[in-house]
């Protein structure tokens, strides 16, 4: 009981009681918090998992994919040399497979072929080396066929006074 300033008494009203959580409210929020964060580093680890295969399997073999469709789409360097050229219409200069081989043959004492002008201009657009340039010019009839590589191309020639010089050029798109 409590005196009032009157000097009466009144029953006084209890304390309360200070409210504590329920321990059972506290371990349903943590568990929720334990479980929000295991859902969370889940989901990190699929997205890495995920960026890494994208990023190291699928990424690059769509770019290759690619990369070939572009350098199918271009024509070949064979292809270019002839409209530089412009001997599309040369019978002595035949593009093969599809763009992809060369035959040649030039002006010989006893046969017609095509002019020297022309088969220099088709080696020198294809970067023809001059080491091999010079092994053309200095091809014998007794030497038989003679061959060299260079940044993809593959040749063969011979060379008869008679029937002139007889090239075939390969080429390979790495």
């Amino acid at each position: 009981m409590s005196t009032t300033e009157t000097g009466t008494e009144h029953p006084t009203d209890p304390e309360p009681e200070p409210v504590h959580p329920r321990p059972a409210a506290i371990s349903t929020a943590s568990r929720n918090n334990a479980l929000a964060f295991a859902f969370g580093l889940i989901g990190v680890g699929i997205g890495l998992t995920l960026g890494l295969v994208i990023g190291l399997a699928i990424i690059p073999t769509i770019g290759n994919v690619a990369g070939g469709i572009v350098a199918a789409a271009q024509p070949s360097p064979i292809v270019a040399a002839v409209e530089t050229c412009g001997v599309e219409t040369n019978r002595w200069i035949d593009v093969g497979d599809e763009g992809m081989s060369l035959s040649m043959q030039s002006l010989g004492e006893e046969s017609s072929g095509a002019e020297f002008d022309d088969v220099f201009c088709m080696l020198d657009e294809l970067d023809t080396p001059d080491s091999v340039l010079n092994r053309m010019n200095t091809t014998r009839a007794l030497d038989g066929r003679q061959t060299a590589d260079w940044d993809g191309f593959s040749a063969s020639w011979g060379y008869h006074p008679d029937n002139g010089l007889d090239i075939v050029i390969d080429f390979e798109r790495e």
